[in-house]
């Protein structure tokens, strides 16, 4: 297959820019793209020279002729929008969180499975160099025996306005959000799954302000930054029913020990930091801090890394699309050639969703739960 593939974008907020980007990168041609909002698309095709915009879903898929479908929508859309797309023949790429339950993350993959097209999920942190440094060491049996992993992101971010992130019911929270990426890391970084676990979800944050309407994600955390420390007293205000983070134990296939814990608006030493811990010494990743080794009883070796980056800020951007334009080559990789590349899949979006719902399950149980 020498031909440009041709990739089709579903939602136009941030996340359709990071997909519209990747593909370009990665070689595609870029044939349509289609949100709720039209003149949202209308502003990405014209910056991505996308050559048409569609009203719908199916028109997309009829216009355009798409090899490739990308969904970049809000996620209580992506299991019907992945269904429609694999039901016309075309490969998909779906942003995390693939889905708001691991039961239409199962009929997504078994959909995707049957009609044998190829599938991809935006778990990006795994094209982080250090993080892969990191897999490449514990594979190499740098720490020995591994015991224990912790995860900890203190991502300070300021309190913004009502928007879809404090919106349960539209696939917001730090869990879903930010912390189906930390769940995918540990998956991948230990070759492990979760077999069990006790959950907890942080809601510090009960009430928000009523601000603009947001689309683009950004807009909200420009919003939240511009107005952080003003006194905010007078706006109305509504119910935020997300989780604004998580704190979780667990264990692990292999026997490791895991901790998860992340908070949206508290802040730490660190903004996201992993330490794997065995019986011949620990590593450690902090983000753009880079790597870092303590053996047992000597010194810590500092194992700086290009290209490593935290998650969030607007001036780690190109980090961020370098990681897109990772996956998105690796997946036109496997469409091409039909075989199976290193990169995150619908099976991977599925084994996550499974984690999730146990910890929301823990949460309402205060128990230990099976995943």
């Amino acid at each position: 297959m020498n031909a440009k593939l041709r990739v089709a974008v579903v939602g136009a907020g941030w996340a359709g820019g990071l997909h519209l980007e990747g593909f370009r990168r990665a070689g595609a041609e870029l044939a349509g793209v289609f949100s709720r909002t039209r003149s949202r698309a209308e502003d990405l095709a014209v910056r991505y020279e996308v050559p048409m915009v569609a009203d719908s879903l199916a028109d997309l898929l009829r216009e355009a002729r798409p090899d490739v479908v990308s969904i970049a929508s809000p996620p209580p859309a992506h299991h019907q929008q992945v269904l429609e797309a694999v039901e016309a023949g075309c490969h998909v790429l779906c942003d995390k969180p693939v889905a708001m339950t691991a039961a239409e993350a199962q009929d997504m993959l078994a959909a995707a499975t049957k009609q044998g097209v190829q599938h991809a999920t935006g778990f990006i942190w795994r094209g982080d160099p250090g993080l892969s440094r990191m897999r490449d060491l514990l594979r190499a049996g740098r720490v020995g025996q591994v015991r224990e992993v912790h995860s900890t992101c203190a991502l300070g971010a300021p309190r913004m306005a009502m928007n879809w992130i404090y919106d349960e019911s539209a696939g917001g929270g730090g869990l879903m959000q930010h912390g189906t990426h930390v769940i995918d890391r540990l998956r991948w970084l230990l070759d492990a799954e979760f077999t069990a676990l006790s959950g907890r979800l942080l809601h510090d944050v009960r009430t928000a302000p009523v601000g603009p309407a947001f689309h683009n994600t950004l807009d909200a955390f420009a919003w939240a930054r511009d107005n952080q420390g003003r006194e905010l007293g007078t706006m109305p205000t509504a119910p935020v029913t997300a989780d604004v983070g998580y704190d979780i134990l667990a264990e692990l296939s292999t026997g490791v020990r895991a901790r998860l814990w992340e908070s949206t608006h508290l802040t730490g030493p660190a903004e996201e930091e992993i330490t794997v811990t065995g019986d011949e010494g620990a590593l450690t990743w902090s983000g753009a801090d880079g790597l870092t080794f303590r053996p047992l009883g000597g010194a810590p070796e500092s194992l700086t890394v290009d290209g490593m980056s935290g998650s969030g800020s607007s001036t780690r951007h190109e980090v961020g699309l370098q990681r897109w334009e990772r996956l998105t080559t690796s997946f036109l990789a496997a469409i091409r050639t039909g075989a199976p590349q290193n990169h995150p899949t619908l099976e991977d979006g599925w084994h996550v969703a499974r984690i999730v719902d146990a910890v929301k399950r823990s949460h309402t149980t205060r128990r230990w739960e099976e995943v």
